[in-house]
Formats: structure tokens, C-alpha cells, sequence
């Protein structure tokens, strides 16, 4: 096999395995109405000073 082969064959086996990741990654996410939820939330350890904590009421 010639070196034109081999990168040829070398980069459909890097494009299949990136789709293939892909959909893994797509069939395992939460549905988008559940990961909208989710980004609501903050965890219930979180202080209300650090980045993504929930404030709630007023100033």
C-alpha cells in the first residue's frame, strides 16, 4: 500500500471514529427542555458568593 493509501485509510478511520463519538455523546445527553432545568439550578453546597450560585430576593 502506498503512502497516499495509508493517510487515506488512516483518515476514514479518524472521521468514522469521530462520528461515531459524536452520536455517543448525542444519544447520552438529557433531552434540551432537562439540561435547561438542570443549568438553572446550582448545586446545594454552592455559597451564594461563588459564579453560578442562584440568589434569590432581592439586592
Amino acid at each position: 500500500m502506498s503512502v497516499v493509501g495509508i493517510l487515506l485509510h488512516l483518515s476514514r478511520a479518524i472521521i468514522h471514529a469521530h462520528n461515531n463519538a459524536k452520536v455517543r455523546n448525542l444519544m447520552n445527553a438529557p433531552p434540551p427542555e432537562i439540561r435547561r432545568d438542570m443549568s438553572r439550578h446550582g448545586s446545594p453546597d454552592t455559597p451564594e458568593k461563588r459564579p453560578g450560585a442562584i440568589h434569590t430576593g432581592g439586592r
